[in-house]
């Protein structure tokens, strides 16, 4: 028989050798033993080329052209800064051509991202479903997005050439006239939109395309079945399914659309006049013609802030969109 003091202890051992241990994790295993210190930094040398390109390539270039945007800066001698003043931004609010650019810009803008969206929405319908070619179709669409700046804006100034172009040579035959795509202020405007839609509406194709391939077929199938048209099927249940897509769609286009530069300046060299004078290619002019480095940086850094306040609103209103939507 065992005494109790026996019993105690043969009992109370391996308790106290249980409580001494440490606990299991979540899986049934013993945590290792801890590190002390915590992390030991050895990520370091892996991100640091990333932090050191990030700046070079972008935050020293953008205080740079803050700090030229508050100097008179002398180019005679080389380039050199004069004392701090605000005459640049002064100009720059009573300049009426820089107004006039920031309004061809926005209208420019706008005018091109419906356009495209349209188009790129109704190809998009078109070869969702499996046709014969569409494979070919989907590739030819997509290369003018492909081709640099310069060839598109070359291209275009020989197709729209008033006196040689093929464009004006189609219509003289259907006996329609001679326009001055180039020359004419409003058709200058219009050639830069139609040269742009015909870039880009393939990206917004193959994006709008992406997010039509990812819908379910059930959802359009049971709208065939309660009876409901086309036009009903397009509004009430693709655009709001697709509502995500087209705003990722959108904003990246309206982004892109306020840089626009090389194909305007080989295109139309921002004439006639000043009538299709971006805001980028009105800080070229000042920054690298008229050499008034100050202004061209205050003219680059206005565009900036126009940005950053139209994506600010865009995305402020598509959110609250979106949550309509999913409601």
């Amino acid at each position: 028989m065992t005494t109790p003091a026996r019993a105690d202890a043969r009992v109370g051992t391996p308790r106290a050798r249980r409580d001494d241990q440490p606990s299991a994790g979540a899986d049934g295993r013993a945590p290792g033993p801890r590190r002390s210190g915590g992390r030991n930094g050895s990520g370091w040398p892996f991100v640091l080329p990333a932090l050191v390109a990030l700046v070079l390539l972008n935050t020293f270039p953008l205080l740079y052209s803050v700090a030229l945007s508050f100097s008179r800066v002398d180019t005679s001698t080389g380039l050199s800064f004069g004392k701090a003043t605000l005459g640049n931004w002064d100009s720059l609010v009573h300049d009426p051509q820089f107004w006039g650019s920031v309004e061809f810009t926005v209208v420019f803008t706008a005018i091109a991202l419906v356009v495209e969206y349209a188009f790129g929405l109704s190809l998009a319908l078109l070869l969702r479903e499996k046709i014969a070619g569409g494979g070919l179709f989907r590739v030819l669409f997509a290369i003018p997005m492909m081709l640099a700046p310069v060839a598109i804006g070359f291209m275009w100034r020989m197709l729209l050439d008033q006196s040689n172009g093929p464009v004006n040579a189609v219509l003289k035959g259907l006996h329609l006239g001679s326009p001055g795509w180039l020359s004419d202020r409003h058709l200058a405007v219009v050639s830069v939109v139609v040269m742009d839609v015909w870039e880009w509406t393939p990206l917004m194709f193959l994006l709008l395309l992406a997010g039509l391939q990812a819908m379910p077929s059930e959802v359009l199938d049971a709208a065939r079945i309660d009876g409901a048209n086309g036009l009903q099927t397009i509004t009430r249940i693709i655009l709001p399914i697709l509502a995500p897509v087209s705003v990722m769609a959108i904003f990246l286009r309206m982004i892109d659309s306020f840089q626009i530069f090389g194909q305007i300046f080989l295109l139309t060299g921002g004439g006639p006049g000043t009538s299709t004078t971006s805001t980028t290619l009105f800080g070229f002019f000042q920054g690298f013609q008229s050499f008034d480095l100050g202004y061209g940086a205050c003219i680059a850094l206005a565009l900036l802030v126009l940005v950053i306040v139209v994506s600010t609103v865009f995305l402020s209103v598509s959110r609250t969109l979106l949550k309509r939507v999913e409601t």
